[in-house]
């Protein structure tokens, strides 16, 4: 439905637009035999995320996803074969609009995997494309804040069949999800670990588990899991799990024979593992992540990282 049209436009025509509301919205993930997913580009939040919005209060959870399947997708299905997976809030699942508007969202997420027919035709408004994808390549693409969270409870549902209730109050826990396993195509903290004590890393897990410094590189992964600011790194240290593994990461480094960086991780990670402990190092007391600098770059920290901190 077009936002002139729509139940959260006559609530601004009221409230106006420095008032943060409190909205229902519904997605969908629409599953083909594949195994793939349909996504569609948001030109709002500059993302791919899965078909959804605001409710109407006309109609009903299961009428509201049919008809932003329809709009957002062109897929045209039935209300009664929209399967509930879960819902998602929080404190962090706010939608921050281009205009300023911002809203408090509340959703409830469908899995869509029988319909009567799909065509081309979206809503153009605000839909600028829609591809079908594996979840291999979802890994891989820029999601919104709420495709990134609706992908998240879709893969909890696949793993138990059961209806998930996802509540997001810390945009820290992209991390943890990644060190335990959650995502597709990378391996866990764990693998790190062991990897590490190995004496050589073999598998993708730097981007998680020895953070650093958001603007350093430009891949989607290194921009996902960057962290923020000076704010977020110390926020970082306060949470407990990660913290802890961070520190159990670098003791592991700090025993091992050599204190050649590329041999240990390769060239590329070799920068990242200086970068992370240059960020850490200038916000903690603890000299765990000097002493690192010490026996793998010469006490050198990362010049980039530097800048970015001022």
């Amino acid at each position: 439905m077009p936002y002139k049209d729509s139940y959260v436009a006559k609530i601004r025509e009221l409230v106006g637009h420095e008032f943060e509301l409190v909205m229902p919205t519904t997605d969908v993930v629409i599953e083909n035999k594949k195994g793939e997913l349909l996504m569609i580009y948001n030109r709002d939040f500059s993302g791919w995320a899965f078909p959804g919005g605001y409710i109407e209060p006309e109609m009903s959870w299961q009428e509201n996803a049919a008809r932003e399947v329809l709009e957002e997708a062109g897929t045209h299905a039935k209300p009664d074969k929209l399967k509930l997976m879960g819902t998602i809030s929080g404190r962090s699942f706010v939608a921050h609009y281009p205009n300023g508007d911002t809203a408090k969202l509340y959703t409830t997420v469908f899995l869509l995997n029988e319909w009567l027919s799909e065509d081309n035709a979206v809503d153009e408004t605000e839909i600028d494309a829609k591809k079908w994808v594996s979840p291999q390549t979802i890994e891989h693409m820029h999601l919104t804040f709420s495709g990134q969270a609706v992908y998240r409870l879709y893969r909890q549902y696949q793993k138990t069949n059961n209806v998930q209730v996802l509540t997001l109050n810390s945009e820290l826990q992209r991390f943890v999800d990644a060190q335990n396993g959650e995502i597709v195509g990378v391996n866990t903290f764990e693998d790190a670990q062991s990897e590490l004590e190995n004496g050589q890393k073999q598998t993708h897990w730097m981007w998680f588990v020895l953070p650093q410094l958001q603007g350093l590189a430009r891949s989607e992964r290194a921009n996902y899991y960057g962290i923020h600011d000076q704010q977020e790194a110390h926020e970082y240290l306060q949470d407990v799990i990660l913290k802890q593994r961070l520190e159990s990461i670098i003791a592991t480094t700090l025993v091992l024979d050599t204190s050649d960086p590329v041999k240990l991780l390769g060239a590329v990670d070799a920068e990242k593992f200086q970068a992370s402990l240059t960020l850490f190092s200038q916000i903690s007391d603890d000299n765990l992540y000097q002493q690192a600098l010490d026996k793998y770059f010469n006490g050198q920290k990362h010049a980039k990282t530097l800048t970015l901190l001022q």
